[in-house]
């Protein structure tokens, strides 16, 4: 006692004054009741009051006559002070950081404010059980987790530090494909089933079991080893029993081993009980027997059918025949044989309505009537007949149409009458149906996607645009192997809004042949040359498109017969030209053009020019050319020898003459040679040639009688050289820049001359219409001239009326060629009887023209044929007189010499 009064005298500056009570405390104390020195509690009744004197996050604690303070627990003093007296800042301790760790092994740490907990890992336990714990519990033990099976069945566990897997058995194999896994209700062990892959080899059955599987060899074949049954084909194969070493078939037969198998075959003339030639296995009813049946008709007789059975020969009656005692089997033939059954008795029981029946030896055939049709026409069998003009595709698929077609064109060959109006009706039908199912099939196809389609009675291309969206071109090009259709968009769509726009070429294969005599609507009789299409649209206005469809047919048969492109007209049933014109026709293609939308067709004429008319001008051309050519020939000569004519008018006529002679004489012999193709190419490019020779020696006759009265020139003064030059040099640099162009324009395959296509016929026509206009302005201005000269007060009219006259006659001339071959070209061109004996008689009288034009019409001429006529009479009579006058004096001196 005395020793803390010390203490706390010193510590705490007590005063204590005589006689036991304090006067005066000290730091620490107060004077309390009694003046007696108290201790203090400087920490206060509250924690505000705490923190108040020591800071946040610490606590305070009092002690006699002082105190001092702490950091509360997870916290520590900025000074690093563990009791401290002065007011201080404790921070946050993280004792997850600690070293060592104040958890423990295999323990996570989780700091908290002024705190901190510890959980296991996972796969690891307290001893004690805890989920969350301090410390001092000496860390988390691994969990076994294999001993509450976590795998599930067919499934291995493994148990790790801290974690465990599971895997499957052998035979077994996850759901998932993964090799271990740890969550059973994910992942599950199944069976693998060994079988899918080849684990037996061939001849061997594989037998999957759980968890695994077993193979056995197949009947007939054993394993290498004996065993029944194996897993390793590597080592274990089975191999083939040959059933043959042992007797399997018995007598009279002969045993085949096959690979797995054997078969027994009964020897010729034997077969086995049951009644067949092969049988497996031998046993006491089925053995190899003498064959009955071997000879089926000396056994049952005719048309009947003999089969053994249990050694006996059973005969029946083959279909569409009948036993004569009603028996369905026989064994004597003597008794019963086999008669043919009249099914057609009941023609409507036999084949049904509308229908003919044909009964035939063992069966019956049905047909249609005609104008009636069914999809099942064949033998022994009823059929159902629908009257065409009902007859529909069964929906708008290719298979029906198709379908469709072939019953329609079938029932339309039985009708006998092509004329009548059932049939063209009926063709009408056919016609609208196609179109209305081949537009649907069209419709469903994409945006301008295009679709080719054959089947054994039509094809047909289609193509549709969508959306209101013309495609760039605005045309559209449909072909079929025979036939093409060219029409623009606008025709196909018309001019609504659209969703969708079809276009379809349909070609028959067949119809033509159906109605390749039809008449046309105005009763002419023609014949069909092409196959039959129709060009169907979306557009409901088929008259009148805003541009002509372009049609181009492939020609089955051409000759020199006109042809006229058709259309059918529904209306009236028969064949029409209105809207359709014929664009262009040669040996393989005929083009049309229609302002119409229909089904078309190119017709032939029946009747040709005619053998008569082929043997009328051809005796023409032959005695009119050769008079020609003996008409010029003299004229030439005339040209030639008469001195009294002789000028450069002549000159041009003797060329023009000879041109002339030279392609009358190529025409005549050459114009049809059209075998070979090289030859009519070079007699084409002559006759090219040769002709435009003479229209250029008539341009110069033409420039020679200008010059002579309008430009009062001496024409006579004009060169020879220079004339030929240009009558042999114009036309030969024309027809070489033919031929360098388009050499494949000489020769046609009726003529050998310039083709008419490609309009390679201009390099003929466009020089000889220059030459004539040219030619005519010449004699136009001659003429004029000529006129003034004559009103004139002191003409000479012996030298005009001779200048008339060249005038005229090389105007008659100019006229002559030229009008011949404007009637040779629409000859050409048009082909008519006409026009072929016009261009016939002309051309083959030109040279009997000029002769009458410039020899007979000459007075000059005249008088030198006159004579010369003289002169070969007087020749003839000096020759008789001369020949008199030798017989006279050989007859006076033979009688002077006999004395008579």
């Amino acid at each position: 006692m005395i020793i803390q009064l010390l203490l706390v005298i010193y510590f705490n500056n007590v005063v204590i004054q005589h006689g036991g009570e304090a006067t005066n405390c000290g730091k620490g104390f107060y004077l309390g009741a009694n003046r007696i020195c108290v201790d203090d509690n400087e920490c206060g009744e509250t924690e505000t009051e705490s923190s108040a004197l020591c800071g946040t996050n610490t606590e305070c604690h009092n002690t006699f006559g002082s105190f001092y303070c702490t950091c509360k627990k997870g916290y520590a003093s900025e000074s690093g002070e563990t009791n401290f007296t002065t007011m201080t800042h404790c921070r946050e301790q993280n004792e997850c950081y600690q070293m060592p760790p104040v958890c423990g092994p295999n323990t996570i740490c989780y700091n908290t404010v002024g705190s901190f907990y510890c959980l296991c890992k996972k796969g690891f336990i307290t001893s004690s059980g805890l989920t969350n714990f301090t410390a001092g519990y000496g860390g988390c033990f691994d969990i076994d987790e294999c001993e509450t099976v976590p795998c599930g069945s067919n499934a291995i566990c493994t148990n790790k530090f801290g974690d465990f897997e599971c895997t499957c058995n052998e035979g077994f194999i996850t759901t998932t494909g993964e090799r271990t896994f740890t969550d059973k209700t994910v992942t599950q062990c199944r069976d693998i089933d060994e079988c899918e892959t080849d684990q037996c080899g061939s001849n061997a059955a594989c037998t999957n079991s759980v968890g695994d599987f077993e193979c056995t060899c197949k009947k007939g074949f054993v394993s290498t080893t004996g065993e029944h049954t194996f897993t390793d084909k590597t080592v274990t194969q089975c191999q083939d029993i040959d059933e043959c070493e042992t007797d399997l078939c018995g007598s009279n037969a002969t045993c085949t081993n096959t690979i797995g198998n054997f078969s027994c075959t009964c020897n010729e003339g034997f077969v086995s009980s049951p009644g067949e030639r092969t049988f497996g296995n031998k046993t006491v009813t089925q053995r190899c027997i003498a064959d009955m049946c071997k000879d089926a008709v000396g056994a049952c007789g005719p048309n009947a059918i003999c089969s053994m059975t249990t050694g006996q020969a059973i005969c029946r009656c083959k279909i569409g025949f009948t036993s004569t005692t009603g028996e369905s089997t026989f064994t004597d033939k003597a008794k019963t044989q086999c008669k043919d059954k009249d099914e057609c008795q009941d023609t409507v029981a036999a084949c049904g309505h509308n229908a003919s029946c044909n009964n035939t030896m063992g069966g019956f055939n049905c047909t249609c009537d005609a104008g009636f049709a069914s999809s099942i026409e064949g033998s022994n069998r009823a059929i159902n007949c629908q009257d065409l003009k009902l007859l529909r595709p069964r929906s708008s698929s290719l298979q029906d149409i198709d379908l469709f077609t072939n019953q329609y064109l079938s029932s339309l060959s039985k009708i006998e009458d092509r004329h009548s109006k059932t049939f063209h009706e009926l063709v009408s039908n056919f016609l609208e149906q196609m179109e209305k199912h081949t537009l649907a099939l069209a419709n469903t196809l994409g945006h301008e996607e295009m679709k080719n389609f054959s089947t054994n009675g039509f094809d047909v291309n289609m193509q549709a645009i969508r959306n209101n969206t013309i495609p760039k071109g605005g045309r559209t090009k449909l072909s079929t192997p025979k036939n093409s259709m060219d029409i623009s968009w606008n025709n196909v769509a018309g001019k609504e809004m659209f969703d969708v726009a079809a276009a379809a070429l349909i070609s028959y294969k067949e119809l033509d042949s159906l109605m390749k005599d039809n008449l046309l609507d105005s009763g002419e009789k023609l014949e069909l040359i092409s196959e039959v299409v129709t060009a169907a649209v979306t557009n409901k206005v088929k008259e009148n498109p805003s541009d002509p469809v372009i049609l181009t047919f492939e020609n089955k048969k051409y000759s020199n017969k006109k042809v006229k492109c058709v259309y059918w007209d529904s209306s009236v049933a028969a064949w029409s030209v209105q809207g359709c014109r014929l664009r262009d026709s040669n040996v393989t293609v005929t083009v049309c053009s229609c302002t119409h939308l229909s089904s078309f067709a190119v017709l032939m004429a029946l009747h040709d020019i005619g053998e008569i008319h082929n043997f009328n001008l051809h005796v023409i051309t032959t005695v009119g050319i050769i008079l020609s050519l003996v008409c010029l020939f003299i004229s030439i000569l005339t040209f030639i020898l008469c001195r009294s004519i002789k000028s450069v008018r002549t000159t041009i006529h003797t060329h023009l003459c000879v041109s002339l002679f030279l392609a009358e004489l190529l025409f005549l012999v050459g114009i049809s040679r059209t075998e070979n193709k090289t030859s009519c190419a070079v007699i084409a490019g002559l006759l090219h040639y040769l002709f435009l020779a003479c229209f250029s020696w008539m341009l110069l006759e033409g420039i020679q009688l200008y010059l002579m009265v309008v430009k009062v020139f001496n024409a006579n003064s004009m060169r020879l050289r220079y004339m030929c030059l240009f009558g042999y040099g114009f036309p030969l640099l024309v027809v070489t820049i033919s031929a360098a162009v388009y050499s494949e324009g000489y020769g046609t395959d009726k003529y050998c001359w310039l083709s008419l296509e490609t309009g390679f016929l201009w390099a003929f026509i466009a020089p000889v219409c220059v030459i004539i206009l040219v030619n005519a302005g010449f004699f136009i201005l001659t003429v004029m001239r000529l006129v003034n000269k004559f009103s004139s007060l002191n003409p000479d009219m012996s030298e005009l009326k001779k200048v008339r006259a060249f005038t005229f006659t090389a105007i008659a001339q100019l006229c002559l060629l030229g009008c011949t071959w404007i009637f040779g070209m629409l000859h050409f061109q048009e082909n008519t009887i006409v026009m072929a004996y016009i261009f016939t008689v002309i051309n083959s009288l030109q040279g009997a023209f000029i002769f009458i034009l410039h020899c007979l019409f000459n007075k000059q001429v005249r008088d030198e044929y006159s004579k010369a006529f003289i002169r070969v009479c007087q020749m003839k009579k000096a020759s008789k007189y001369s020949e008199f006058s030798t017989f006279s004096t050989q007859g006076l001196k033979s009688t002077n010499e006999t004395g008579m």
